[in-house]
């Protein structure tokens, strides 16, 4: 059975972007799942068309219609407001998107969602928690869906999935003369993370 995602426009053009067999890793999630957006982030990828983003994604198909509220009803009452479409740093399609998903298990009564973003401002932000009051909506980032992948055995080897994380570090980050002291541990112990998560598949899986 496939895989209930709710996927927004960065982690759409970051996995578009990192590629196994010279195939983006979006080609595999999307063999594996149903992805889905909001009507925002299909704006916001129609936006982005010079991003390397496969035909496919830009499918009007893929747009979820909310049931219970309208998504303006839904963003008055978890934030008050209405916020315009193509706010800058509005974060309105991290926020549609989660709304969606909200809808898609509390009122469609889908058996679960996952939630894919790679906003960390949105996800340590607004979304820190809304998250904990949704616990059966998951949440991952690009790099848990290398871990996905590997797990299922699409990706073959822990060396490859461990160079996809690198690939995926690499198109997201500042190069390495430009990163700052403060980036640089970080995405060292991000690195770390996920080595670790991903030599746990080896030894249960392989």
């Amino acid at each position: 059975m496939k895989l209930n995602c709710i996927i927004d426009t960065c982690s759409c053009i970051n996995l578009s972007n990192t590629e196994y067999l010279q195939e983006p890793l979006l080609k595999y999630l999307n063999d594996e799942a149903h992805l889905n957006y909001s009507n925002e982030v299909h704006i916001e990828l129609r936006d982005h068309k010079d991003k390397n983003l496969p035909t496919f994604i830009h499918e009007k198909r893929r747009k979820l219609k909310v049931g219970k509220q309208t998504m303006n009803e839904y963003e008055r009452r978890m934030l008050g407001a209405v916020i315009p479409s193509r706010k800058k740093k509005g974060n309105k399609g991290e926020v549609d998107n989660f709304l969606a998903s909200v809808d898609q298990i509390h009122h469609v009564k889908k058996n679960s969602v996952i939630f894919i973003t790679d906003d960390e401002n949105a996800t340590n932000g607004i979304f820190a928690t809304w998250t904990e009051s949704f616990p059966v909506i998951k949440v991952w980032s690009s790099y848990e869906v290398v871990l996905f992948l590997y797990a299922e055995k699409i990706i073959p080897s822990k060396d490859i999935a461990i160079n996809l994380v690198k690939d995926l570090v690499a198109f997201t980050s500042p190069i390495p003369s430009k990163r700052s002291e403060e980036t640089t541990t970080k995405l060292t112990k991000l690195l770390k993370r996920y080595y670790q998560r991903i030599e746990n598949i080896s030894k249960l899986l392989n």
